[in-house]
C-alpha cells in the first residue's frame, strides 16, 4: 500500500511525455507547408480555396505545453468594431515537435476562412489564436495584421 507522500510524489512525476518545463509560450504564424513568422500590421494573402471559400494560411509555434491532443481555437476580428470576420475555427490536433529545438512544438496548414471577404479587405484586423493542452494549460497569441488578395490558392 503507497503512503500518501510517495503517492503524491509518484503523481507529481507523471509518466510519458507531458507539458515541458518553463513558462509556455505561443507564436501566431502563416505557412501552408511550414511555419513563418510574419511582423505585426503585415498584409497577409487572403487565399481562394478549392471549396470555393477564401482564407488565410496559418501556423502555431508553441513550448512548454503537452504537444498531445491539443484544442486550437483561432479567429479574425475587426479592429474598429470587433466584429469576428472568420468562420469559427476550433479544433483538437497534436502538435508535431520541431527538430533539434527542445520543447518547441508546431502545427501549419491551418485554413482559417474569410467568409466575406470585403468585411476584411483594407481593414486593420486582429488574429487571434488560444491554444489548451490536455492538462487545462492555456495560451494565446494576438496579431494586428490586414488582409488583401494573394497568388496561390485552387487552380
Amino acid at each position: 500500500m503507497l503512503t500518501r507522500p510517495l503517492l503524491a510524489i509518484l503523481l507529481l512525476a507523471g509518466c510519458g511525455p507531458g507539458p515541458v518545463p518553463g513558462d509556455p509560450t505561443l507564436e501566431l504564424g502563416i505557412g501552408e507547408g511550414r511555419f513563418a513568422s510574419f511582423e505585426d500590421n503585415q498584409t497577409l494573402d487572403l487565399v481562394r480555396g478549392c471549396q470555393g471559400a477564401q482564407h488565410v494560411w496559418t501556423a502555431l509555434r508553441a513550448t512548454g505545453l503537452d504537444p498531445r491532443g491539443t484544442i486550437i481555437d483561432l479567429s479574425m476580428r475587426r479592429a474598429a468594431d470587433d466584429v469576428v470576420v472568420s468562420q469559427a475555427f476550433v479544433v483538437r490536433v497534436s502538435l508535431d515537435p520541431v527538430g533539434g529545438e527542445d520543447g518547441v512544438a508546431e502545427v501549419y496548414g491551418l485554413q482559417l476562412v474569410v467568409p466575406e471577404p470585403d468585411q476584411a479587405i483594407g481593414q486593420d484586423l486582429f488574429m487571434r489564436a488560444t491554444v489548451t493542452d490536455r492538462a487545462g494549460v492555456e495560451v494565446f497569441d494576438e496579431r494586428p495584421m490586414r488582409v488583401d488578395w494573394g497568388d496561390g490558392g485552387c487552380l
